[in-house]
């Protein structure tokens, strides 16, 4: 028989056991490490950390290892760069901002009469016109510019010389109408917040959302990252993982579009504040609806870039549909689910933050480096949808066989290009074209005769390095050196490909200028008028 004490004893843990919701159960949990296990050993991954939500319960999974050269683990605590996920914390920022500006600060407000004629863009309409909601949703139509994610900027730059500097990028796309990724118009949305509230951009994420969130060890911006606290990232070059170089993560004044590093305890909370959990315990809290808006895609992406994002296709078991971009979040559709997602994937880093706000679950995926792959990102897509499955109760359609060599056996996965380059002759004497080339926004190009190839050119601009060879006229085309060689070499046994064509403008038999395209996003020809020639600067 019972007594009363020993009856409230059991409904007190029936109650809790109730109470407390189970991230994901034991035996699931075993067959996801099982399958990240043996996907990190077939795709060479070096350190991965994980993240899952439910409720206001989470969980954190760390494997692998940090740092290949000293050993050091990957922990909860282990910084992983997150690169554009950044852009999903600099909209949730403004959105913040929006909350306390007291009507001052809108979506739909033309930053140019926000902050001003400080800045001017391709032409008088879109300077006039362009909202933040343009600006955050990649729709201006500006032509990316990224190859400054690349380069850098030059140090000394300010935030405001690069908005005042903006026109130096031509339209490329239909204003409104085509998603155009831009990182400059994430600088700028993030230089409306400062000039509103006269702080800078590093500072107010600091203050409004990270320490309100109690993200402790989240890092805005960072002039080292070489601490053991921070995970080394890793490439594939002539099909071996090389470490790339801390500084190739640097934005500079960019910082608002992609320099945030963080790890897996931080994220729980994040991933809580995304997905308004009410049991979030923090001094930050963003509106439900105000969520929503941030949420709901605005612009339908281009199918160059969808055919990247989703598994669309009647070759797919479960589809997985991108249905545009909103405000720092892509939307698709899994499972009959929406899910506001947003990722990254950056010399070696590799990184995604999926939702499905209806189940109130969330999960933040990052690995360190993998074997070459056209696609890194589908690696990370491949483990998001297999491990979703099993927290939503959906039998997986990936297995161990299917993991490691995705995207097949459903589609045929792209091979890099085996192409061999011949050089041609160029129209003049390659010393005509040394000299330096300038961009008020984008910095200077140093271009040199080879020292150790007669018949080619060298080319310096910030960070990137390499080698022009002539493709007939007065047209070059880069291949990479340095610490981006990788790009062009990341198979044994295959050519080397060239990163972009260089165009080199003459009049009157003299070099006047430049033209480099933006080869990461296909952006229209940026002009750099010559400054000095070789002689002159001698």
């Amino acid at each position: 028989m019972l007594t009363g004490l020993t009856r409230l004893i059991l409904i007190c843990v029936v109650l809790v056991g109730k109470g407390r919701a189970e991230v994901i159960s034991y035996e699931s949990e075993q067959k996801f490490v099982n399958l990240l296990k043996h996907v990190m050993e077939c795709r060479e991954i070096p350190g991965l950390t994980l993240t899952l939500v439910r409720g206001k319960e989470y969980k954190t999974i760390p494997i692998g290892v940090a740092n290949r050269a000293t050993g050091e683990k990957v922990t909860p605590n282990t910084l992983f760069f997150i690169g554009a996920i950044t852009q999903t914390f600099t909209a949730t920022l403004l959105a913040e901002q929006m909350q306390r500006s007291a009507g001052v600060l809108h979506f739909d407000t033309p930053i140019s009469q926000l902050i001003g004629g400080e800045f001017q863009l391709a032409n008088k309409q879109l300077t006039e016109s362009v909202t933040l909601r343009d600006a955050l949703t990649h729709r201006t139509g500006i032509s990316p510019g990224s190859v400054a994610g690349l380069t850098g900027l030059p140090k000394a730059m300010s935030r405001l010389e690069v908005i005042s500097h903006l026109k130096e990028l031509p339209q490329q796309a239909h204003f409104r109408d085509d998603f155009q990724f831009n990182q400059f118009m994430y600088t700028l949305a993030a230089y409306v917040g400062e000039k509103i509230s006269a702080s800078s951009w590093e500072k107010l994420m600091r203050t409004h959302i990270l320490d309100k969130l109690l993200m402790s060890s989240t890092v805005v911006a960072v002039d080292d990252a070489t601490g053991p606290e921070f995970a080394r990232s890793y490439v594939s070059e002539q099909s071996e993982l090389v470490e790339v170089p801390a500084d190739a993560f640097e934005l500079g004044p960019l910082a608002p579009s992609g320099t945030m590093y963080t790890n897996a305890e931080d994220m729980a909370k994040a991933l809580k504040l995304f997905l308004a959990d009410p049991y979030l315990t923090a001094q930050v809290r963003i509106p439900p609806p105000v969520l929503e808006e941030l949420m709901t895609p605005r612009i339908l992406l281009p199918l160059a870039i969808r055919a990247g994002l989703d598994r669309s296709s009647y070759f797919w078991p479960v589809p997985d549909f991108n249905v545009g971009y909103g405000m720092g979040f892509f939307r698709n559709t899994y499972r009959g689910f929406q899910i506001p997602w947003h990722a990254s994937s950056v010399h070696g880093f590799t990184s995604i933050m999926w939702l499905v706000p209806e189940k109130n679950v969330g999960l933040f995926l990052s690995v360190n480096g993998q074997k070459h792959n056209e696609n890194p990102l589908g690696t990370i897509q491949m483990l998001t949808y297999y491990i979703t499955d099993l927290m939503l109760g959906f039998e997986p359609w990936i297995n161990e066989t299917s993991a490691c060599t995705f995207p097949e056996p459903f589609v045929k996965a792209i091979e890099f290009p085996n192409v061999e380059f011949k050089p041609q002759v160029a129209d003049y004497a390659l010393a005509e074209y040394q000299g330096t080339f300038s961009s008020k926004l984008l910095g200077d190009i140093v271009i040199r005769k080879s020292a150790t190839n007669p018949k080619a050119l060298t080319m310096t601009m910030g960070k990137l390095t390499g080698t022009l060879h002539p493709e007939g006229g007065n047209v070059f085309r880069l291949f990479l050196e340095g610490a981006y060689r990788y790009m062009q070499v990341p198979v044994a046994g295959k050519h080397p490909i060239p990163f972009a064509r260089v165009f080199f403008d003459f009049k009157s038999n003299q070099c006047v200028g430049l033209k480099l395209p933006d080869s990461v996003f296909g952006g229209n020809p940026v002009d750099f008028p010559k400054t000095n020639s070789f002689k002159e600067e001698l």
